[in-house]
């Protein structure tokens, strides 16, 4: 029987993104605590985090996105047989340089500005690689549902993370083609998936779900 996977997601998602992978892996959400302040780091965030969590079995560890680099860190602290990456990166020098310049708005941005108006959230979902209603209905929903000031400290926090390069276990990596967020040439992913955006765990389950059946052990 395979390992239980223990999932992050990414800022503006929650464990919806990983439904689609129940049908290959007993999912387990972990869930967000709350920094301390806005200047927390991320592997300090981690290490505390860490200790909030409790295992008794042997499992496995994964992250979307900003949650991959929290799994990273985790993965210091904890005794994962294998870290999961799903678009996601060991360094803030791959994310998309437009998003590095936007990281200084995110920390003044009132709230209102956080939640796209529900006009544009198609357009925004689009540039995230959803693009059938069903899809851009459960991004809108994920993203409205999201703490504005868990988003704050999280884009601040990302861009001051020293990065996570090596770990005594193995690092499964999966990527989308077409990731905007953090573009695939700026990683080197084991596999990268067609046409895939920063979504693919819900646009192209059945590639995520190939992945993760590899390395099911």
């Amino acid at each position: 029987m395979a390992r239980p996977l223990f999932v992050l997601s990414g800022i503006g998602a929650d464990e919806r993104l990983f439904d689609a992978q129940r049908a290959v892996r007993e999912i387990r959400p972990i869930r967000w605590i709350a920094p301390v302040d806005a200047g927390e780091t991320l592997s300090h965030y981690a290490a505390r985090l860490a200790r909030e969590l409790a295992f008794d079995e042997p499992f496995d560890l994964g992250g979307a996105s900003f949650g991959g680099m929290v799994a990273l860190e985790l993965a210091r602290h904890l005794a994962p047989r294998q870290v999961f990456l799903f678009g996601s990166c060991r360094s803030r020098n791959a994310v998309a340089p437009l998003l590095r310049a936007l990281r200084s708005l995110a920390a003044v941005a009132p709230d209102r500005l956080l939640h796209p108006p529900r006009l544009l959230l198609p357009l925004v979902a689009r540039w995230f690689g959803a693009r059938e209603p069903r899809h851009v209905a459960l991004f809108a929903e994920m993203l409205t549902a999201t703490s504005p000031s868990f988003v704050r400290w999280a884009s601040r926090a990302v861009f001051s993370w020293a990065g996570v390069d090596r770990l005594p276990m193995p690092i499964r990596h999966v990527h989308g083609e077409r990731d905007r967020v953090i573009p695939v040439r700026r990683v080197m992913p084991d596999r990268v998936v067609a046409e895939a955006g920063h979504l693919f765990n819900i646009t192209h389950a059945e590639a995520v779900n190939d992945f993760l059946a590899r390395y099911e052990e």
